[in-house]
């Protein structure tokens, strides 16, 4: 069961009482995320685009415009290197929309998931060299890519990389020497030598400081300029980097611009996904982003670049219901995977480990970390998934944690057994010989040191509020707040002793469990998915009879839209 903790973050409370710019909800909520300087708040309730930084401030930014403008006046090609992932796919797009405005030389390489892996593959250098490319820009990726881009400078061909991903760093005697590709130009806010106000920019984010910069130097369209905003929304969202400082600036004009867009395969693609509301971060994060990872997982991203660049409307169409299927594909593997995996926890007693190992060979490898994911959720353990590879007796694995354990630190003192490893706290990648698995999993375990505690999920709650004084003008301020995401998480709230009136588990598969509340005279409509688990809960701890029961809730309130008519709705997130 979830550790519920109220924020207590008295003394920032009062110093936002005092700008008169924000309500007391908006001064407490933005308290306890420890926004409080006048700048920062002012950033945050008045985000537009004339408070984005300059771009010039990243290192190599005035020499990569330069080395693009040289290569467009003598006329060669620039090719873009991208990623297969949602972020990679509109890093790419960001590169090649912003650069065809002025110039139509200009070509794309995507690696493929599972038979390159991430980054610069030997393929595509080796065909950026055959073709003879000027220019090579990488996006999403290159910040590791040593040999790669070595090869493409002895070849001639000059290399900018784009990149957001953190920087390898040595001690050099006492001093962090950074390590960088031998490329011409590399920018990447994590630099050293970066006086860049803000460091978490996604990959799309930093395509997009260079198409600024390039549009700045030559008085270029800003409208067309901003427009490439969608695609660094896309990114901004799905890489889940924080949505605070430039990052918050990029999702709200995204969303407005996607929200009217020109852009027939947006529409398109809504349209074949069944959307037909307003476009949120929600809309991005998990419907247009996990239509677009799909393509990657099991195809390839090119598929998404096609869509996305594609003039034809039966066309459009025609590819937009074709990552539809390769989604719903994806959403059938995972089920069956996530079903297999739960399988294999129960039958070994698994749960009774810190860190959760599974081997399933039937899952598809492009599919292991959202399994990972999933069962992570489910269990509050951190959990890696390997299937086979192409390779005999080599598994495959994607890792995800919990903010208690540094997955990729505990994984490094085994890391000279792996036959691959890299990630960051939070998510990794690897691969293992089959016959080392269970002293892998053995080691984690006996190395872990996690208490009880570390293993018990917690809700932080932005403060106890009765059910009673909410109203949909309560529930339209907090939409104010939005894009809710990394570091600017929706605001959740407590209330004690609420009571049942009705229930009733709803839906295809019964997993929705729908209340009406009852409080001060007024009967309130909740909701919670996935929530097989919680109604067993009630039942057994009211032998049955759950209604007329009271319970603690902790909930956020939401705006219910409906043939036209808007209404509040709770969204329960945990009960007790």
């Amino acid at each position: 069961m979830a550790n519920w903790y109220i924020y207590n973050k008295k003394e920032n409370y009062i110093n936002n009482l005092k700008n008169k710019d924000i309500t007391k909800l908006q001064a407490l909520v933005l308290a306890n995320r420890d926004i409080v300087d006048p700048k920062v708040v002012d950033m945050y309730i008045k985000p537009s685009l004339d408070k984005l930084h300059d771009p010039l401030l990243l290192p190599d930014m005035q020499k990569s415009v330069d080395l693009i403008i040289e290569t467009i006046q003598n006329n060669g090609e620039i090719r873009i290197f991208g990623d297969y992932d949602q972020d990679g796919i509109a890093s790419v797009m960001t590169l090649l929309d912003g650069l065809l405005f002025y110039y139509d030389n200009i070509s794309y390489d995507i690696p493929h998931r599972v038979e390159d892996g991430y980054g610069i593959s030997n393929g595509m250098s080796e065909k950026a060299i055959s073709d003879k490319v000027s220019l090579v820009i990488t996006c999403d990726n290159g910040i590791t890519g040593f040999e790669q881009i070595k090869k493409l400078k002895e070849n001639n061909i000059k290399v900018i990389v784009t990149d957001h991903h953190q920087i390898e760093k040595e001690d050099n005697e006492g001093w962090v020497n950074q390590i960088l590709p031998d490329a011409d130009c590399v920018i990447n806010p994590h630099r050293l030598d970066s006086s860049y106000p803000f460091k978490d920019l996604c990959g799309a984010g930093v395509a997009f400081k260079l198409m600024q910069a390039l549009y700045q130097r030559l008085e270029g369209d800003s409208e067309y300029l901003n427009s490439l905003l969608e695609y660094v929304a896309m990114g901004t969202v799905c890489d889940i980097v924080s949505l605070t400082d430039e990052n918050r600036i990029f999702v709200i004009e995204g969303l407005k611009r996607i929200n009217c867009t020109e852009k027939y395969a947006i529409k398109a693609l809504l349209e074949e996904a069944g959307w037909d509301k307003e476009v949120t971060e929600y809309t991005l994060g998990f419907i247009i982003g996990p239509l677009m990872n799909a393509t990657g997982r099991l195809a390839t991203a090119k598929l998404a670049i096609d869509l996305l660049m594609q003039e034809d409307i039966d066309k459009i169409h025609e590819l937009a219901k074709e990552l539809v299927d390769l989604n719903n594909t994806r959403k059938s593997l995972t089920e069956d995977g996530l079903n297999k995996c739960d399988k294999i926890v129960k039958e070994n007693s698994y749960d009774k480990d810190q860190v959760l190992v599974i081997y399933e060979p039937s899952i598809d490898e492009s599919i292991c970390g959202i399994v990972a994911g999933r069962i992570k959720e489910k269990y509050y353990r951190p959990t890696i998934v390997f299937t086979d590879s192409s390779t005999e007796n080599i598994l495959k694995g994607s890792a995800r944690s919990i903010e208690t354990y540094d997955m990729h630190e505990s994984i490094v003192p085994f890391a000279d057994k792996l036959q691959s490893f890299g990630g960051h706290p939070m998510a990794c990648g690897l691969s293992i010989e089959k016959d080392l698995l269970d002293d892998f999993r053995k080691f984690l375990n006996d190395n872990a040191n996690l208490s009880s505690k570390d293993l018990e999920e917690i809700i932080n709650i932005d403060a106890q509020i009765k059910i009673s004084n909410l109203s949909l003008e309560f529930a339209e301020s907090i939409e104010k707040l939005r894009p809710f995401g990394k570091d600017n998480p929706r605001p959740v709230f407590a209330n004690k002793g609420v009571d049942i009136a009705d229930i009733a588990m709803i839906g295809k598969d019964k997993k929705t469990m729908r209340l009406s509340l009852f409080q001060n005279g007024r009967y309130f409509n909740a909701i919670k998915f996935n929530a097989l688990d919680d109604y067993e809960y009630l039942s057994l701890k009211f032998n049955g009879k759950i209604k007329a029961n009271k319970i603690d809730i902790v909930y956020y309130p939401d705006i219910n839209e409906y043939k036209g008519n808007r209404s509040l709705q709770i969204k329960l997130i945990d009960i007790r």
